[in-house]
């Protein structure tokens, strides 16, 4: 033991005073009464001697008094170190590269134990760091006696993102033993991470060759993974993990926008997973910048968990080419064109000249463009030389009599065409609106789920000749082609043969086209810029925390010939690259080996060989302040005030005592995930109102429900009347529903019928409460679930159910005024329907007990335990996420209170009634 002051000890010189000056007391006054003239009778003459204190106060205060003084000179208990003995000087060989990330503090802490105690022993320390530093060159090695000297350069250390240098670490350490003196010897920590790298070996001759003792001290591995991820041919993303030998544990992959909303929660299949799909549709994954690996929603540490995603190698620009009059909203070829290709592409509009003097990979022409012979043969020697030319057809194509001639390179189309179009349904055909039919093998739409809601009214024909389906992508269910192809020179003729607009067919309404789209984009030759043909420049690199920061002095361009073959490093360090057109993300899982433990080198050292310095003051101090109090006490008990002291505490404290109780408890997000806090026999839900959720048997599914629930009440709560707690997670059929005035259920395609459920449902309608059902977004370019699959799954859960007639939610609905005046009703995604009950039913106050949507509101509305919103909202971003919170506000307000706004429209009426 030590002590940081010393000089406070001459303080304990006084407790012999001390002792001399407490020892003795007077005696208490004595009370007589004295009736008169008697006093002088009992008089004696005699000398008091004065009353002595206590031996055991006496002894009570001297110890308060010692444990001051010893307070006050900072002792601190020295650790103990159970490996190596203080004996001669020390060298800390400290991993910084980017597997130090995870326990760095206790790193940092290991350092600043093992240095302390050859510091007292008078020892020097020595510190080598492994990994280079920004500006390129090994840290110098650093040597001092000094503690203060030492803990500064420690508090200015940080890890970085590149691998260490174990080749330079090796030459310092044998340019330290050359200096060193005759016959003196050196311990040496090697304080690893624990990742093994090509340089092990020559660090491990080193530091036996310096005849020092070595230890080697390693911390646990299980937060130290690599992630990488690939594109597959179907285009789904593809991660995969290494990370060193470490119990199983559940891991997930969160994808995040460039504004850091979440798109997508992917569990991975296991430590070491090497294909685990992520499902997320083009709109989504154009949308994404980054993978974030996660444990239990937390994640993991360093740049190593983290993937940056780009636009590939080659970017795919898009031309659109239009006319004038075909970019009205809703109607025109261009308005939906150009919807669908800037949710899967980059976007280029213009005149033909114009648009073929840019870099373009795919050229979409919308019918009436190309009717021109200079513009058609400018197009064909574009397509020869490696273009992608996309047609839709139209009236002006179906009455184009070239269109039947089988030179390509007249027509621009990949078929030969018949003449006129063909009328499919309506009061002139026999014939009825077809459906698609399932993709080929051959065709680059294979995988693409088909929504069965998109139907063809009329198409342009194909010419039936014998090699017609060798050419033909997609089809109808009744054989006739619906999108064709053919080569010309280098490039590809690809013909949609209904319209770009909704007026031939269902297509440009649903999913299916911006899919299909993107497949076609992401299969033709992509363009370079010239400044990215030879090099790309640094422009944003991660951190060790996971941050894009700007490059170190010693980044360096990175050469596109060897840009899959290069190792990181200080010089290339992960991160971007490029210029803003040809960007390309340089990842630590895409460029390493798979992680492998390093051996050991030394004797093994572990974090729990060492325990730590413990400062005696605050136990001394705390011990002194607590015989003071009982010094305090003592002395008024022996004055016989004490029992007064107690009667004035208890008059202070009854009025708290007495008060009625109330529970003031602050709302915690993390902790009701599933039933009800209950008080007692009284569910919690009775003394508050709350919201509840269906559990689905998902997690992540009830995890976005409660997040989105309680971000829904929280804004309710700030925003009106409404005091709303917690939400509940229930299982109808099981759990009492009858305190929720408003039920969240979150439909999964494995859901099943359930007649229990089914009645307990029925019975929480009947009497006043509000089922919504959520498909999830299913049914826009969000979701990646199969609609039909959706639908089944909608059907079992509403089987038993007793389901009003149902008609479309708008703005007359008193849903749309109850709170906020709106006029659409988003969630996640937009443009959606929402169905409720048909006005005209009294015998629930014309409220409706069920709304059905696919707004997937819950993950617009939810709000993790930091306030933060971490779901992205599609398109419309926080204004689609405020216009959500309020139907969100309109939905509690309708649940709480009926249909009182319907009522005032008969305002006017009762109060003409009241005046008669």
């Amino acid at each position: 033991m030590i002590f940081l002051t010393p000089l406070a000890l001459i303080g304990l010189v006084a407790l012999p005073v001390i002792y001399w000056l407490v020892k003795a007391t007077p005696p208490p006054p004595k009370e007589q009464a004295y009736p008169s003239l008697q006093i002088l009778r009992r008089l004696r003459p005699g000398r008091a001697d004065t009353a002595r204190s206590p031996l055991w106060l006496l002894v009570l205060r001297l110890l308060a008094v010692a444990f001051l003084v010893l307070g006050l000179s900072q002792p601190v208990w020295l650790g103990g170190d159970l490996s190596l003995k203080p004996s001669q000087d020390l060298v800390l060989v400290l991993d910084n590269g980017w597997a130090a990330v995870p326990h760095w503090q206790e790193r940092l802490r290991a350092a600043r134990s093992l240095a302390e105690r050859r510091f007292r022993a008078g020892h020097e320390v020595t510190l080598l760091l492994s990994a280079p530093d920004g500006d390129g060159s090994m840290a110098a090695p650093f040597t001092t006696r000094d503690r203060a000297r030492f803990e500064e350069r420690l508090l200015a250390l940080a890890p970085h993102s590149w691998p260490e240098d174990r080749a330079q670490s090796a030459k310092q350490i044998d340019a330290l033993r050359e200096d060193a003196t005759q016959g003196s010897t050196r311990d040496v920590v090697l304080l690893s991470d624990g990742v093994a790298t090509a340089a092990d070996p020559a660090l491990a001759t080193a530091l036996h060759g310096s005849g020092s003792r070595v230890s080697d001290m390693r911390w646990p591995g299980c937060d130290t993974m690599l992630l990488s991820a690939r594109q597959g041919d179907n285009g789904l993303l593809t991660a995969s993990l290494s990370a060193l030998p470490c119990p199983a544990r559940p891991l997930t992959v969160r994808v995040r926008d460039e504004n850091g909303g979440t798109l997508g929660i992917f569990p991975l299949t296991g430590k070491d997973a090497g294909a685990t799909e992520l499902p997320l549709p083009p709109l989504l994954r154009n949308r994404a910048r980054r993978l974030v690996l996660e444990s239990e929603t937390v994640p993991l540490p360093g740049p190593s968990a983290l993937y940056l995603l780009d636009a590939g190698e080659r970017r795919h620009p898009v031309g659109l080419l239009t006319p004038g009059t075909q970019d009205t909203p809703l109607t025109g070829q261009g308005f939906f064109l150009a919807q669908a290709i800037e949710g899967v592409g980059e976007l280029h509009r213009g005149a033909v000249p114009d648009l073929l003097k840019q870099k373009l990979s795919v050229l979409v022409a919308t019918d009436g463009t190309l009717a021109d012979d200079d513009t058609r043969k400018r197009v064909a020697e574009w397509v020869r030389h490696g273009g992608v030319l996309i047609r839709f057809a139209g009236p002006v194509l179906a009455s184009d009599p070239n269109a039947s001639s089988p030179d390509k390179a007249k027509t621009l189309l990949p078929v030969p065409l018949m003449g006129g179009m063909r009328q499919l349904g309506g009061p002139m055909s026999w014939g009825k609106p077809q459906v698609l039919s399932a993709f080929a093998e051959h065709s680059p739409f294979d995988g693409l789920a088909l929504p069965k809601e998109v139907t063809v009214t009329r198409q342009v024909l194909a010419q039936p000749t014998p090699d017609l389906g060798d050419h033909v992508w997609a089809r109808l269910s009744d054989g006739t082609p619906l999108v064709t192809a053919s080569a010309l020179g280098q490039g590809e003729l690809v013909l949609f043969h209904v319209t770009g607009t909704a007026d031939w067919s269902s297509l440009p309404l649903s999913g299916l086209l911006p899919a299909m789209l993107d497949r076609l984009i992401q299969r033709s030759v992509g363009q370079r810029d010239s400044s990215a043909l030879r090099q790309l420049a640094p422009f944003t690199m991660l951190d060790a925390h996971g941050q894009l920061v700007a490059p170190p002095e010693a980044a360096r361009p990175l050469s596109v010939d060897a840009f899959a073959t290069t190792r990181p490093d200080v010089q290339h360090p992960p991160g971007f690259y490029g210029p803003r057109l040809a960007r390309r993300a340089f990842n630590l899982g895409d460029h390493l080996p798979a992680i492998a433990p390093e051996s050991l080198v030394g004797s093994a050292l572990t974090p729990d060989h060492l325990s730590p310095d413990r400062a005696l003051a605050p136990y001394l101090l705390g011990a002194a302040l607590l015989l003071l109090l009982a010094d305090f006490l003592v002395a008024l008990w022996l004055r016989g005030m004490l029992g007064r002291l107690a009667v004035l505490c208890l008059l202070v404290a009854a009025p708290t005592l007495m008060a009625p109780p109330c529970a003031l408890a602050q709302e915690d997000d993390e902790a009701p995930k599933a039933q009800a806090v209950t008080h007692g026999a009284v569910p919690g839900a009775a003394l508050e109102t709350r919201l509840g959720y269906v559990l689905t048997g998902h997690d992540d599914i009830d995890e976005a429900s409660r997040e989105g629930l309680q971000g829904l009440s929280n804004y309710a709560s700030d925003r009106s009347s409404a005091v709303m707690g917690h939400p509940d997670g229930v299982t109808p059929g099981k759990d009492d529903l009858a305190y929720y005035p408003l039920l969240y259920w979150p439909i999964t395609e494995d859901v099943q019928e359930d007649p229990k459920r089914s009645a307990a449902l029925n019975s929480f309608m009947a009497h006043g409460g509000i089922l919504m059902l959520d498909t999830q977004g299913v049914g826009s370019e969000l979701s990646a679930q199969d609609e039909g699959q959706t639908r089944s799954a909608l059907k079992r859960a509403t089987a038993g159910l007793v389901v009003p007639p149902l008609s479309k939610l708008d703005d007359h609905h008193v849903l749309a005024h109850s709170f906020y005046l709106l006029h659409d009703f988003p969630g996640r995604v937009q443009g959606l329907p929402v169905w409720v009950a048909r006005s005209g039913d009294d015998s629930n106050d014309d409220v409706s007990p069920i709304i059905i949507g696919a707004g997937d509101w819950a993950h617009a509305w939810a709000m993790d335990a930091q306030g933060n919103t971490p779901y992205a909202v599609i398109p419309g971003g926080d204004d689609q996420r405020t216009q959500a919170y309020r139907f969100g506000v309109n939905l509690l307000l309708y649940a709480l209170t009926g249909n009182y706004k319907a009522d005032q429209m008969r305002v006017p009426e009762l109060l003409k009634r009241m005046e008669q």
